[in-house]
């Protein structure tokens, strides 16, 4: 492509999208005669795009979040945060750009130095959504009304909706997540099954799972709404260390590291809690009550070896709650509250903290 062909509304930001082809070594020069290396294939190499103005001389490597810039004949390079990285400059070809091998080779070392403290960092690698019952179990039923206005609510249902809309935008944010859903229709998993299905996600050093259980709530008592996120009890004792992971550690080490993780993921479900809890105040304002956090010890929440919670979303015994229940506004309104939860918990934990692994 020659650059110079372009006019100048044209190429005023031009930016070149790159066919990314993986490379099995990213510090290692594409094999190019010379000294100098095609800019774009460079680039190529690494998985990212090149974006170059050529009334300025500058321009920018940005593979993810990497970004190098760099000026035509100025033997410096951008990298990062005030990292300055010192190698020959790169060179305006007419028909491309050319990089010295020199500044590949540098510019590949910096690349390789985020992904390793990228690898050194905790990460949220899984996240399940457990629609609660589905099939046969129909959960929480309430009728209302008769002829037009005649409402019959199921919770299987309320629930799905939910969370299939939660799993959906995760997917979107996260594609390198594990991103997981126990049902994606009316069928039903068992408790055991929803539960094993994330004790056996298989997790790297430093990588890490949570759990989040949707549920519509019910009552005898018609005037109970409002939504309420559920941790369990830290009084509840139980096993979190993996078996396999602990073979040959001193018997009479292993009751210190369960009670340690046992802590560790107390702490991290309360924060989880909190800040779905906060999301749903958030997205649904005065609309809905605020019945709090609680403890207990659901099936799924002490069987998770891992941060886990259980969000109640409303009362399908209260007519008017049940009435919003069926409304796909407010629905869409506690999927954002779920979602924007997890977010800022996965957040706060890449970036500030990190978390404990079995």
């Amino acid at each position: 492509m020659n650059l110079r062909a372009f006019t100048v509304a044209a190429l005023f930001s031009l930016t070149i999208a790159l066919d990314a082809q993986p490379v099995p070594d990213a510090a290692k020069p594409p094999e190019t005669a010379g000294a100098w290396v095609d800019l774009l294939a460079a680039a190529s190499g690494w998985k990212a795009t090149v974006t170059y103005d050529t009334l300025t001389g500058t321009g920018h490597i940005l593979r993810g979040l990497d970004l190098v810039r760099f000026k035509v004949g100025f033997p410096l390079y951008s990298a990062g945060a005030g990292r300055v990285l010192k190698a020959p400059a790169v060179r305006d070809a007419g028909s491309r750009l050319e990089i010295p091998r020199e500044a590949v080779a540098s510019i590949a070392s910096w690349f390789s130095e985020r992904d390793a403290e990228r690898a050194s960092r905790f990460s949220i690698a899984a996240i399940l959504i457990d629609p609660g019952h589905g099939g046969k179990d129909s959960g929480a039923i309430a009728e209302f009304g008769s002829g037009k206005d005649r409402l019959r609510i199921l919770e299987k249902d309320v629930v799905l909706s939910i969370a299939g809309d939660v799993f959906s935008r995760l997917q979107d944010r996260w594609p390198d997540k594990r991103i997981l859903i126990t049902r994606s229709g009316d069928t039903f998993p068992s408790l055991d099954a929803r539960v094993g299905m994330a004790n056996e996600i298989s997790l790297g050093i430093n990588e890490a799972i949570i759990y989040v259980s949707i549920h519509a709530n019910a009552s005898f008592n018609k005037s109970a709404s409002g939504y309420e996120v559920w941790y369990l009890n830290p009084d509840y004792r139980r096993t979190v260390v993996d078996s396999k992971k602990s073979e040959g550690v001193d018997e009479n080490v292993l009751p210190i590291l369960n009670a340690m993780l046992e802590e560790e993921y107390t702490t991290e479900s309360v924060f989880l809690a909190r800040s779905i809890l906060g999301g749903l105040k958030g997205g649904l304002g005065d609309i809905a009550v605020n019945r709090g956090l609680r403890e207990e010890e659901w099936f799924v929440v002490r069987n998770a070896k891992m941060p886990s919670v259980l969000v109640e979303v409303g009362f399908v015994t209260n007519e008017a709650e049940a009435r919003k229940l069926s409304d796909t506004d407010h629905l869409r309104k506690l999927g954002d509250g779920i979602y924007n939860g997890i977010v800022d918990f996965v957040d706060y934990f890449e970036h500030r903290k990190g978390l404990g692994s079995p």
